[in-house]
């Protein structure tokens, strides 16, 4: 069995990473924080142009028909460059969840979304809910109620959306432009991925699927995010690791740089092997993607996640500290790591339930019988 990515998967990481290198930078976050934009539009629409929201879109529906492996590798240059669009949300969120439910009327949506004529959002279920928890209901084929905290809301056309007819799961597209919807907009902890709550009073919606299809369709679309999180995760902490040791070679102490002293050099490997251990668990959460294996699919996600939450936020802490008092201020880059670092740790559930998932995995289970 082979992990690795193929050499057109690698020439697509190495022209995404020269691309987000050249069109953003953190110069380029604060401006567009300072101006209260809420994304970075000319980016979206360049990402557009590149083809990339209809990456694991069928052609047939307008998008380019490769797979979940191409997205594993975009995510993983769109967290390095800490790029402020809502791709993960309209393409690894959305359009998987309308993907995998397969109705013949979502799939339609699907046209648009591959040509950006549409941003989206959505709400999962992931690990630390249950469906009785949902407060959306279907109530004479309206939908009522509130969403959980969900990121560009604020800015989507469509949502997707959890929601419960009678008792029974459902998964639903709801377009946002209608009467009867309110966005309520929510501070985080991330100030480049803006979140919102959404209100619906008896707004029209569109079945995608309903019961064990809504269970099974969002569980393993919930796996597949928390791999494609993963990735998103190894690219920032991989940036962190690069702007830490880059300040180490160029700030000097004592007429020798900071990088030179045991402790630093220790610091610096500690985050490297991090990286390596989160890759490593990342490329088997890609693999089980990628070959259909719902039985590995879980014990993979849990353990993606997991490793790259670990790596990114130690990469992000100890790259604040290694710059001092200067990695604090607004002027330095450092902190935008961290707060991403802490949004992507809990944005597809908190670890805790994600260690439990990895503990009570039926896979890991067969492999200590």
């Amino acid at each position: 069995m082979n992990f690795d990515f193929s050499d057109d998967q690698r020439m697509l990481r190495d022209h995404a990473q020269r691309f987000l290198g050249e069109s953003t930078d953190c110069h380029a976050l604060r401006g567009m924080l300072d101006a209260g934009r809420e994304f970075d539009d000319q980016l979206w629409s360049q990402i557009v142009e590149q083809g990339w929201l209809g990456v694991a879109i069928d052609e047939e529906l307008g998008g380019l028909g490769l797979g979940t492996l191409e997205l594993c590798v975009l995510m993983e240059e769109l967290g390095r460059a800490l790029a402020p669009v809502p791709f993960f949300s309209t393409v690894c969120l959305a359009a998987e969840l309308i993907k995998h439910s397969r109705s013949p009327q979502g799939l339609e949506h699907l046209r648009g979304l591959a040509a950006g004529e549409f941003i989206a959002c959505a709400g999962l279920m992931t690990p630390d809910r249950e469906w009785n928890q949902v407060n959306l209901r279907v109530e004479a084929d309206r939908l009522f109620g509130s969403s959980t905290a969900l990121a560009y809301a604020g800015q989507s056309d469509f949502a997707v959306l959890p929601a419960l007819e009678r008792g029974e799961p459902q998964i639903l597209l709801v377009d946002l432009n209608q009467a009867g919807v309110r966005r309520e907009t929510l501070s985080g902890i991330d100030p480049l991925t803006p979140h919102a709550r959404l209100q619906l009073e008896g707004v029209e919606v569109l079945r995608l699927c309903a019961g064990e299809d809504a269970v099974r369709t969002m569980a393993q679309v919930v796996n597949q995010a928390a791999v494609l999180n993963a990735f998103e995760q190894i690219g920032g902490a991989a940036r962190a690791c690069e702007l830490a040791r880059d300040y180490a070679l160029e700030r000097y102490t004592f007429g020798r740089p900071i990088g030179s002293y045991q402790a630093v050099k220790h610091k610096l490997a500690d985050m490297a092997v991090k990286i390596e251990l989160a890759r490593s668990n990342a490329y088997f959460g890609a693999w089980a993607m990628h070959a259909g294996s719902a039985a590995e699919l879980g014990l993979a996600a849990a353990s993606s996640l997991l490793c790259a939450s670990d790596a990114y936020q130690f990469c992000a802490e100890e790259c604040l500290h290694l710059h001092g008092g200067i990695g604090y201020t607004w002027e330095a880059d450092c902190h935008f790591l961290y707060n991403k670092a802490r949004l992507l740790a809990v944005s597809v559930g908190n670890g805790a339930a994600w260690v439990d998932r990895l503990l009570t995995d039926e896979s890991l289970n067969a492999l200590h019988s």
